[in-house]
C-alpha cells in the first residue's frame, strides 16, 4: 500500500486556518488575523509535547477513534477547552451566572480578563498537579525498561518497588504548596485576599479526575482480558467501545490540562474571547493534524527516546504550573520548558540510531 505524502496529514489543519482566518478578517480585520495568528503559534509552541504524548497514547487505539479524536477532540478543544471553559472559570468564580459571565467575556474583556487573572492560581493548581501525577506515573514505573536519563530513572524506579511513593511525593507537595501559597493574589491593579482552600481543592480535583481515569481505564482493561478468555464477540465489541471511550476522555483531559497556560498566556496578546478560541483553534489542529502524522509514521517508535522527552517536558510544565501559583513566569520561558527536553530527545534518538546501525553492520 503506497503511504501518503505527508502534506495530506495536515489538510484538516489548512481547511481550519482557512475558515478561521476569514473568521477572523470578518470579526476585527487584519489586526484579528495578526492576533490570531501570534497565538496559533503560540499554541503549537506550548503543545508540541502534547502531540507527542497524544500519539503514544493514540498508537493503542483502533482507526475509529484516531478519526473522532480529530473531529470531536477538535470540537471538544476549541468550543470547550478554549471558549466554554473559560466562560466557566468566570462562572465559578464570582456570583454571576452562565449567561451574565458569557455577556462579560463577550462585552467587557478587560473584566474578564481582571476576573481570569484573579482565578490565576485555581487554574494553576489544578493543571499542574494533573500534569504532576501523569509525570510521576512515567517515572516511578516498575515496568519500564527504556532509560534515558539513567541515574535518575533507574533511582525512581528502585524507590517504587518498595512501596507507592507517588502518594508520598504528592501528599507532600500538596501540604507544602497549601503551607507556602500566598495569602493575596493580583486582580487586575487589586490585592485580592484569597482562602487556601482555592488552592488545596483543585490539586485535590486534579489527582482525583488523574485517578478516576485510571481506575476506568484498568477496569476496561479487565473487562478486555475476561471477554477474549471467553470468545464473546458482542462482549469485546462493547469493551472496544468502552475502552476507546476512556483513552478518548484520559486524552481530552491532558489535552486540557496542556491548554491551560496557552489560554491564560493568551490574554497577553488579547482579552478578546473570539479571537483567543479562533487562533488556538489554529494552533490545537495543528497539533492534532501532526499527532496523526506521528502514530501513521509510527515516529515515537523510530526514535526511542521521544517519549521519554515528552513526559520529562511534562514534568518541568508541570512544576512551572505549580510556581505560577506564587509567581508569574513568562511564556518564552515555559515555551523553553517544553521544547528542549523534546530536542535533547530527538537528538538523542537520532545518535542511538545511527549507534545501531553501525552494531547491526559490525
Amino acid at each position: 500500500m503506497k503511504q501518503k505524502s505527508i502534506i495530506t496529514y495536515f489538510y484538516g489543519f489548512f481547511g481550519v486556518w482557512f475558515v478561521a482566518t476569514i473568521l477572523l478578517f470578518l470579526y476585527g480585520g487584519f489586526f484579528a488575523v495578526y492576533q490570531g495568528t501570534i497565538l496559533s503559534v503560540l499554541e503549537l509552541s506550548l503543545s508540541f509535547d502534547n502531540a507527542i504524548v497524544n500519539a503514544t497514547i493514540l498508537a493503542t487505539m483502533g482507526i475509529v477513534w484516531r478519526k473522532r479524536f480529530l473531529l470531536w477532540g477538535m470540537m471538544i478543544a476549541v468550543f470547550g477547552v478554549r471558549f466554554i471553559f473559560p466562560i466557566l472559570i468566570v462562572y465559578f468564580s464570582t456570583s454571576m451566572g452562565f449567561i451574565d459571565s458569557f455577556n462579560l467575556a463577550i462585552t467587557n474583556p478587560d473584566e474578564y480578563e481582571r476576573v481570569i487573572e484573579g482565578s490565576h492560581h485555581i487554574i494553576m493548581s489544578f493543571g499542574g498537579m494533573f500534569l504532576l501525577m501523569l509525570f510521576l506515573k512515567f517515572i516511578f514505573d516498575e515496568n519500564k525498561d527504556l532509560h534515558w536519563i539513567r541515574m535518575i530513572e533507574d533511582f525512581a524506579v528502585k524507590l517504587s518497588k518498595i512501596g507507592d511513593i507517588k502518594i508520598l511525593f504528592i501528599l507532600s507537595s500538596m501540604i507544602g504548596i497549601t503551607y507556602l501559597a500566598p495569602d493575596y493574589v493580583v486582580m487586575g491593579d487589586e490585592m485580592v485576599k484569597i482562602n487556601k482552600i482555592e488552592i488545596l481543592a483543585p490539586m485535590l480535583i486534579g489527582v482525583i479526575a488523574f485517578y478516576l481515569i485510571e481506575f476506568f481505564k484498568g477496569f476496561i482493561e479487565t473487562k478486555s482480558i475476561i471477554s477474549e478468555a471467553d470468545s464473546e464477540q458482542t462482549d469485546t465489541k462493547i469493551t472496544q467501545l468502552s475502552g476507546g471511550f476512556v483513552s478518548f476522555l484520559y486524552l481530552e483531559m491532558i489535552d486540557m490540562s496542556f491548554s491551560l497556560d496557552g489560554v491564560l498566556g493568551a490574554f497577553a496578546v488579547t482579552q478578546n474571547i473570539v479571537i483567543i478560541m479562533l487562533g488556538l483553534g489554529i494552533g490545537a489542529m495543528a497539533v492534532r493534524s501532526l499527532t496523526i502524522f506521528m502514530v501513521e509514521r509510527e515516529v515515537i517508535s523510530k526514535y526511542i527516546y521521544l517519549e521519554h522527552g515528552a513526559m520529562w517536558s511534562i514534568g518541568l510544565l508541570s512544576f512551572s504550573m505549580l510556581i505560577q501559583i506564587f509567581y508569574h513566569l513568562p511564556a518564552m520561558l515555559i515555551t523553553t520548558f517544553a521544547l528542549v527536553p523534546i530536542i535533547l530527545a530527538f537528538i538523542h534518538s537520532i545518535y542511538k540510531n545511527k549507534e545501531f546501525i553501525l552494531d547491526s553492520k559490525n
